[in-house]
């Protein structure tokens, strides 16, 4: 499994923020050693100085208050802890290894230094003994790099505001394609997503300018082919019907043939039917929040009154969403075939688990020994071998074109004490973006 994110998104985001930190993180470090590092240094040796200063007044005795001006001057006082107790802000001053490591580079000593800051200023605490009882404190004025802390908070200031200003950028590339990749779901299922808005980047005003034609393309060839096929229906249905009246002059003894031909033409009416249904899968239709188990009852209510043995199973269901005229010819499919292809009694059941709706029909015939899933949800395919009868091979292509237009699935199994069953998976809460 890959460490690094799947989406377009997190894949720029984690992207710009790496390098955004790795940015900020250098430029502390750089800042730190130019500026902090060498101001540090420059500051020391001043003080360095100052102290060497201070121990030639020591030595020349010519003029022994000398001394005493020279640290007037610099305002540098000299404590003995041991003999006077230990002075007001020593307690609070921070030893500093940065500025002792320059101490030791610059007097050949190894001192400790440390820094106090109190409210009459910032000083230097430097030890002049091995046994760091003797302390010389020199002010050092407004100093600015006493400590890292500062920088640490602007860079941190500096670096939270990169990435929302990242976070920010890389939405805007974000929300169109999300946008884009929505309809184009939704133009997969059939449903027209309208025109998107042509916004952002030139390179996505052209995809999306191109996304907006295909769409308007993909629904113009639609159009054309329902009209087409409803053309075709009409057409057929005309003679259908004459030939349906010049049945009723037939003679009763040709009362087999009047029947046959009877027969025939109700079923090129149904295949019409099916024609129409698959192309006019209910695309146009919107979706409801409903119990589906109402739904249920009353196709089988529909379908009671032309057939029997009908064995129901249903438990309580959430509400879900669905196209209640292109669903009523889901179910309404899935019981026909039941009833065509196998027989009686014809099991539906209804359960609810994993946030999923669970539907299924099976009927108690001798199932599909060739049960190719793949072929049988393919327009014109049927289960020759197991199964032989009238219509298109439409009934299951409509079925899963539907199941797939609500976010599931239509799956057929054998099963061992009965005949085929086909259950239809639909998720509880469908995500619209």
């Amino acid at each position: 499994m890959s460490i690094f994110p799947n989406t377009f998104f997190a894949r720029n985001a984690l992207t710009i923020a790496s390098l955004l930190v790795i940015s900020h993180i250098i430029s502390y470090f750089t800042i730190q050693h130019f500026v902090v590092d060498r101001r540090n240094q420059m500051v020391m040796f001043l003080v360095s100085n100052e102290i060497k200063l201070l121990h030639l007044s020591t030595e020349d005795h010519s003029n022994p208050e000398f001394k005493d001006k020279i640290a007037e001057l610099i305002k540098l006082e000299v404590f003995d802890i041991e003999k006077d107790g230990i002075p007001e802000g020593f307690e609070q001053a921070v030893y500093n290894k940065n500025f002792s490591e320059q101490a030791k580079r610059y007097l050949e000593d190894d001192l400790d230094v440390k820094i106090e800051n109190s409210d009459s200023g910032l000083f230097l605490w430097i030890s002049m003994t091995p046994d760091k009882m003797k302390w010389i404190r020199i002010p050092i004025g407004d100093y600015e790099g006493k400590s890292p802390m500062e920088l640490v908070i602007f860079m941190s200031v500096l670096l939270t505001l990169s990435l929302i200003g990242a976070w920010l950028l890389v939405s805007q590339l974000h929300r169109p394609l999300k946008r884009l990749a929505f309809a184009a779901r939704e133009l997969g299922r059939g449903d027209y997503p309208g025109k998107l808005k042509e916004v952002g980047p030139q390179e996505l005003i052209e995809l999306t300018a191109a996304f907006n034609q295909m769409a308007s393309d993909v629904r113009k060839l639609e159009e054309d082919r329902t009209l087409l096929l409803a053309g075709i229906s009409h057409d057929l249905r005309t003679p259908i019907t004459r030939i349906r009246l010049a049945l009723e002059f037939l003679s009763d003894t040709d009362n087999d043939i009047k029947e046959g031909i009877i027969q025939d033409t109700e079923d090129v009416d149904d295949i019409i039917d099916q024609f129409i249904g698959y192309v006019r899968f209910g695309s146009e239709e919107q979706l409801v929040e409903a119990d589906i188990t109402e739904l249920i009852m009353q196709v089988v209510e529909a379908s009671s009154k032309q057939h029997t043995g009908i064995e129901l199973d249903l438990k309580k269901l959430s509400p879900v969403k669905f196209k209640p005229l292109a669903m009523k010819r889901l179910i309404s499919n899935l019981i026909e075939n039941a009833y065509r292809y196998g027989k009686a009694p014809v099991h539906i059941a209804t359960e609810e688990k994993e946030n999923k709706i669970y539907l299924s029909v099976t009927d108690h015939g001798k199932g599909i020994e060739d049960l190719d899933k793949l072929h049988l949800f393919q327009p014109f395919a049927r289960g020759e071998k197991a199964r032989s009868g009238k219509g298109s091979g439409l009934g299951l292509a409509i079925v899963s074109r539907i199941a797939e237009m609500h976010g599931g699935e239509i799956r057929l199994q054998n099963k061992a004490n009965a005949g085929l069953q086909a259950t239809l998976i639909l998720p509880i809460n469908q995500q619209e973006e």
